[in-house]
Parts: structure tokens; sequence; C-alpha cells
């Protein structure tokens, strides 16, 4: 698997990880996901890894 392989599926996982984000954060602000801030830390915790993931196997071309 090649670098651009891998920055493709942080990228996909990212969207997926945004649109997971998005329906949290929609039940937390219609008190209908008990556990909303538990998930919704969670997801930000894996969006900061990949993005970070990304950054870096972007960079080893500089």
């Amino acid at each position: 698997m090649n670098k651009d392989q891998i920055v493709s599926i942080c990228d996909n996982l990212i969207d997926h990880l945004t649109v997971l984000k998005g329906f949290v954060e929609l039940g937390k602000l219609n008190n209908k996901v008990n556990h909303s801030l538990v998930i919704l830390d969670e997801i930000n915790s894996m969006e900061i890894m990949v993005t970070e993931l990304v950054n870096k196997l972007l960079s080893l071309d500089e």
C-alpha cells in the first residue's frame, strides 16, 4: 500500500467521522442521545488522530 492509498483511506475515515459527529451533535442538541458527550469525545479523539496521521504522511514528501 502506498502513501496515496493510505491518505485516501484516512480521508474517507475523516468523512465518516464527520458524519457521525454531526448526528451525535444533533442528538445532543435535541437531548435524544444519552451518551452523546462520551461518543462525541471519542469521535473527536479519532478525528484528531487520523488528521495527524494524514499530516505526517503528507509531510514525508517535503
